[in-house]
């Protein structure tokens, strides 16, 4: 498959993505012989075909864009307060797999991360909460619940990037332009560290800069 530009491939997933109908079963066509070409063999009752929208990986992926899976993020909203350090980690672990769709989610967990300090993977100590702590679990459940829309990256488009730092994270977020709209591809975030929170304000800045740009 190696060449194909129009396909996103992951483990034994593979994932074809086209502008129409015609091009879409054109695109079909030359995969399927591909496979057939190199001896490989599908299971029909797994293959999704010509579809506007599909299961991918957690993410729900239209021709508007991509977004967590609904199922998905009504699973994490149910989930109770977690009353172990672990079971706190497990919570973590899931919002974090949709952090790519949510704006500076690391000033938010910051309340919540610090129980994880020195702890180990299958850590029982209960969780202290208080309020602080409770606010930012809550408010992680609703951002994940209006998780933005991500854009397909449209080739051609000119692409800005937008950093900012607070006193405790930065962040940034790489938009493209179409037409008059700008159309966010994907967010980044990170806490900052005990030295890094002593930067000066301009210093902050750079850092995200830098952060964002590697990132």
């Amino acid at each position: 498959l190696r060449g194909m530009d129009f396909i996103f491939v992951y483990l034994d997933d593979v994932l074809i993505a086209s502008k129409n109908q015609k091009e879409h079963e054109e695109h079909l066509r030359a995969v399927l012989e591909k496979f057939k070409t190199h001896g490989l063999q599908l299971n029909i009752e797994k293959c999704v075909l010509g579809q506007p929208q599909v299961t991918f990986l957690g993410h729900s992926i239209s021709k508007e864009g991509i977004k967590p899976l609904d199922s998905k993020v009504q699973q994490i909203r149910s989930l109770p307060q977690p009353q172990t350090v672990s079971q706190l980690r497990r919570f973590l672990g899931m919002i974090n797999f949709y952090r790519r769709s949510i704006k500076n989610i690391a000033a938010v967990q910051r309340p919540l991360n610090k129980f994880l300090h020195n702890s180990k993977k299958n850590d029982k100590t209960p969780v202290q909460w208080d309020e602080e702590s409770i606010s930012s679990f809550n408010t992680l459940k609703e951002m994940l619940a209006n998780a933005t829309l991500l854009a397909h990256p449209r080739q051609g488009a000119k692409l800005t990037l937008n950093c900012d730092a607070s006193d405790t994270a930065i962040g940034g977020s790489l938009n493209q332009v179409h037409g008059n709209t700008i159309e966010p591809l994907g967010f980044y975030s990170k806490g900052l560290s005990d030295a890094q929170k002593k930067y000066s304000t301009f210093d902050r800045e750079l850092l995200a800069i830098f952060e964002s740009v590697r990132h």
